[in-house]
């Protein structure tokens, strides 16, 4: 399957070295085919990272070249696990080329604006790349990278390349400096530290740009698995008091290497990092590699245990994607280099899937308890049943939402976005439920996920599968109309979420007026005051609504998102207030007044809000076995 698809990504086109001229030599364009070849020599990579105060980093590039001519050189651009064209290049400054100790000239591409075109001198051998990025200093610029304790370094951001030739086909020696007395981790092998500057041991692109680096001031690493695949756990934090893990909570992470290799039934990586930020400076994030994860979350992610388990999903979900997303994949995500197209079609496979199994995971290895874990499915079975935009948008189409969106929506609820993950959840489980079903119990998910991502034990280099892959693959383990089912769920409209994996779990979605501790903890960790289920709308702290479900009664008073409520029943606002206001209006016909402000205008509103709080939870239907908890079971 891997020489297949190798030689259609040959057959793409490409930005090539001859596709161009550089300045003075006339229009830029794209034109010319891939090479199946390895890029002549060794490509050298330096970042200094210790401007953490500036959030600067500068790098310098020294490329090979094989002779003078036209060149095009490529900042990346499709991103793996971005799902969209997210290179940042606009971040990029202070650009310079030099070759033979003189300045050259370059063009950027007109129409790729990631592609800059230059022209090698006669008698060059190299040249050499010099460049800042400029990572973002507050959050309305985009995701903090750099603080003056941690730094998540990623080569997707900071390593051009020559166009022309796969990325598994270029070879880079990358070496990086870091702030004095800083520790680091990463999946790349160092090679030796001269100087301050930490050198590591050549791989080739697709390697580096999938090694990111977790660095910072503090520090502590344990030992999840101990075999000839060894996995660590690297935990960097803002301050030391908040490394400080129970060794209960240390044994839940190993928990969680043990029942994922029970579950796959083999390894894709030679050693794996989990990267885990424990901050409340650096972004939030969860990005998936082959060898490692970039985990960054809430700073008190171990000392506050009780009141973070939303959190504790993450680590599950970015490792399970070793196996589904990195070494198996879409075919149309598999692309030979950074500028070329991705498609998204089988996301809710890559991500649907990961979100189901990821969520199974952490209960059977005590990340979450049985609990927590029926809370969590039942916060994404409700809010799919929510999402009033599968009225006129199928599930595939959200699959394109990373390629086209570009900031917030206006109406999330109406318009959908990335609902592959909870819907896709939600699919699996009644695949799961229905295989178990279908089998009287002798079969379930996990033979097709055994016998699915379990070929070539050891391998990292990555598989692609089709449509009709995961169809014969469920059909090998219980004969059904597999294809008919999910272009039903999946290609078609379908104004009801798919619950029946719950129905027959054994359990059912329910209201009732008290929060589950799991979402109590998931509105703190996001600081909001969340009415979805309730009046329709969700507000933070100081009282700006967030998010408004289209058609609910705040959507009928006329409220949008960004909007501030100043006033709940002619009393300041204040979140408890809120709830307490919406919890007196059961079965009450008088509307709720609440005064709020949008840009400079301050009016009163009338919510509708007879059916007082709501806030979903599981409830057991004894009607159908408890499959459900025979998924949660431990192996």
């Amino acid at each position: 399957m891997i020489g297949k698809v190798a030689a259609a990504c040959a057959a793409l086109l490409v930005l090539a070295p001859h596709a161009a001229q550089a300045q003075g030599m006339g229009s830029p364009q794209a034109g010319a085919a891939l090479r199946d070849a390895d890029y002549p020599g060794v490509i050298r990579l330096t970042i200094d990272a210790r401007d953490v105060s500036r959030a600067i980093l500068r790098g310098t590039m020294v490329l090979p070249v094989a002779g003078p001519g036209p060149m095009t050189i490529y900042f990346p651009r499709w991103v793996p696990g971005h799902h969209a064209p997210s290179g940042p290049i606009a971040r990029i400054a202070g650009l310079t080329l030099r070759a033979g100790g003189a300045e050259i000239g370059w063009k950027r591409d007109p129409v790729m604006m990631h592609a800059i075109h230059v022209d090698v001198p006669e008698g060059a051998d190299t040249i050499e790349l010099g460049f800042q990025y400029l990572s973002p200093t507050d959050p309305k610029m985009g995701r903090i990278e750099v603080s003056p304790e941690m730094i998540d370094l990623q080569w997707t951001s900071l390593a051009p390349y020559p166009a022309g030739y796969p990325s598994r086909r270029m070879t880079v020696q990358a070496s990086v400096r870091l702030p004095d007395g800083w520790q680091f981790a990463t999946a790349l092998t160092t090679d030796g530290v001269a100087d301050g500057v930490i050198r590591f041991k050549p791989v080739d692109y697709e390697t580096l740009v999938d090694s990111p680096i977790l660095a910072g001031r503090y520090a502590a690493r344990y030992k999840l698995d101990e075999s000839n695949a060894p996995v660590g756990l690297a935990v960097f934090a803002d301050r030391p008091e908040l490394l400080a893990a129970a060794p209960a909570q240390i044994e839940a992470h190993r928990r969680l290497v043990d029942q994922s290799l029970k579950l796959f039934g083999s390894r894709h990586y030679d050693h794996y990092d989990f990267l885990l930020g424990l901050t409340g400076r650096i972004g939030s994030l969860g990005a998936e590699h082959s060898r490692s994860s970039e985990n960054f979350t809430v700073p008190d992610y171990f000392t506050d245990w009780a009141g973070t388990a939303p959190s504790r999903e993450l680590l599950p979900h970015e490792f399970v994607h070793s196996w589904n997303g990195k070494f198996r994949r879409g075919a149309d995500l598999l692309t030979p280099t950074l500028d070329t197209p991705m498609q998204n079609s089988l996301l809710w496979v890559y991500e649907g899937l990961t979100r189901y199994l990821g969520a199974v995971l952490s209960v059977r290895s005590g990340l979450h308890s049985v609990q927590e874990g029926l809370d969590n499915v039942a916060l994404s079975a409700a809010t799919m049943q929510n999402r009033t935009g599968r009225q006129w948008r199928p599930l595939i189409d959200t699959t394109n939402h990373s390629i086209y969106a570009e900031g917030a929506q206006p109406w999330p609820n109406w318009q959908r976005g990335s609902d592959y993950y909870l819907e896709g959840q939600l699919i699996w489980l009644d695949v799961d439920t229905r295989i178990r079903a279908l089998s009287g119990g002798k079969r379930s998910l996990d033979d097709f996920v055994r016998a699915f991502f379990s070929i070539d034990d050891g391998s990292y280099r990555p598989v692609p599968y089709v449509f009709d892959d995961v169809v014969a693959g469920l059909n090998a383990v219980a004969p059904w109309d597999w294809a008919r089912y999910f272009h039903d769920r999946v290609d078609k409209v379908a104004p009801d979420a798919p619950l029946d994996g719950l129905a027959r779990g054994g359990y059912r979605l329910v209201y009732g007026d008290t929060p589950t501790a799991f979402f109590r903890s998931g509105e703190a960790q996001r600081g909001v005051t969340d009415l979805s289920w309730s009046i329709g709308l969700t507000a933070d702290k100081g009282g700006t609504i967030t998010d408004v479900v289209w058609d609910g009664p705040a959507f009928a008073a006329e409220l949008t998102i960004g909007t501030q409520i100043l006033a709940v029943d002619g009393r300041s606002y204040d979140p408890g207030r809120l709830v307490q206001a919406v919890a007196a209006c059961k079965g009450r016909a008088d509307p709720l007044t609440l005064t709020v402000r949008r840009a400079d205008a301050v009016r009163d509103v009338r919510v509708a809000c007879a059916m007082g709080l709501r806030y979903p939870r599981l409830e057991r239907d004894s009607s159908a076995p408890a499959r459900l908890d025979a998924i949660f079971a431990p192996r």
